[in-house]
């Protein structure tokens, strides 16, 4: 099922960051999301109840987290470099805060 997305500002200014190939892969990613209304591992994977992430593996790991917004809505939450194994609990808290604006 289509789906509307929604980026938050500070998402936007952490996306930017990136490299152009990375840019590309996370909207790769996102059209899929999108248009299809989910994203199967390994390009997404739920890490809580609220929260999934697209992940993108391009000279470094990189996530991005989203979540859904009632219906028909996905907010894009928050871009990082994953720099360790396990998703920092930091960056997840961080995703956590910014979809309180939307819920």
């Amino acid at each position: 099922m289509k789906k509307i997305i929604i980026y938050d500002n500070a998402a936007v200014r952490e996306y930017k960051k990136f490299s152009r190939e990375v840019q590309k892969n996370f909207q790769a990613h996102i059209e899929i999301l999108e248009a299809e209304g989910k994203l199967e591992f390994p390009e997404g994977k739920r890490v809580t109840k609220d929260l999934s992430e697209i992940r993108v593996a391009r000279k470094g790991v990189y996530r991005g987290f989203y979540a859904y917004v009632k219906r028909d809505f996905v907010v894009i939450l928050h871009f990082f470099r994953k720099k360790t194994q396990k998703t920092p609990l930091k960056n997840i808290r961080t995703a956590g805060k910014r979809l309180k604006k939307y819920a």
